[in-house]
């Protein structure tokens, strides 16, 4: 299955960045809140980050990333959402060593 770029490049900003801000997307947008989101990441000069989105029955979820706890915990006290941590997924094994395993006595 492949991904789409947007899905691989939100992934990679939760590896490499792993204190995420989950945020609900009013029913209005973040229209204004945008502008508020550009300058708190322009005060402290770091770049914005999102993540992947999650969309469930109704709210559509987004997720900025960020390189330690404390600025997530300064953007969740000003924007509000859920602190998260960014946990590794395994990777699955591929064919050629199911093969091997079979094949041994």
């Amino acid at each position: 299955m492949t991904r789409r770029k947007r899905e691989i490049v939100g992934l990679r900003n939760e590896r490499d960045f792993p204190h995420l801000v989950e945020l609900a997307l009013p029913p209005g947008g973040f229209r204004g809140v945008f502008q508020e989101i550009d300058a708190f990441h322009r005060e402290r000069r770091i770049p914005v980050r999102r993540g992947r989105s999650r969309y469930e029955v109704k709210p559509f979820y987004i997720r900025f990333c960020f390189p330690d706890a404390a600025t997530a915990d300064a953007f969740r006290n000003r924007f509000g959402g859920e602190c998260l941590t960014h946990a590794p997924v395994k990777p699955e094994p591929r064919g050629p060593r199911l093969r091997r395993r079979m094949h041994q006595p």
